[in-house]
């Protein structure tokens, strides 16, 4: 039973329009948003420290990386955790179901400044994610 569970949940991620990158690295999350392209993974993505927003009730499949050692990506409030893994990208999703701010810690002892690893997962309304986007996405230069 548990076997056919994690199977399901791991390697049948849904169909999503969200998609986004996360790479872990010596001592913040880089997370980025495709860019006027359309396209994850080039030049034009948008890119920021440690705060990743996304909208509430939304399948998010998040491509996950790692520039130097391990780190675990880890959602306590979505019971989500994943290795991050230098030269490897993992794809994980999730479906956040409450609007609110989160905290979004590495998971992995990742080196001296391992403590202060944490970013913040913001999980707005379709309409305040919708106003941030326009305000974060669209315009910011890189």
């Amino acid at each position: 039973m548990s076997v056919s569970t994690w199977a399901r949940v791991k390697r049948n991620a849904p169909d999503s329009d969200f998609e986004l990158g996360v790479t872990g690295k010596q001592f913040n999350w880089e997370i980025a948003y495709p860019g006027p392209d359309g396209k994850l993974g080039t030049e034009d993505d948008v890119k920021f420290d440690n705060d990743l927003h996304v909208p509430v009730n939304k399948v998010v499949r998040v491509h996950l990386a790692s520039k130097d050692v391990i780190h675990s990506f880890y959602l306590p409030n979505l019971r989500l955790r994943q290795d991050a893994v230098p030269g490897r990208t993992i794809l994980v999703w999730f479906e956040a179901t409450k609007p609110g701010k989160y905290e979004l810690p590495c998971s992995q002892l990742c080196g001296f400044g391992h403590s202060g690893m944490k970013g913040w997962l913001f999980v707005h309304t379709p309409e305040e994610y919708k106003k941030w986007a326009e305000e974060n996405l669209a315009a910011k230069p890189q």
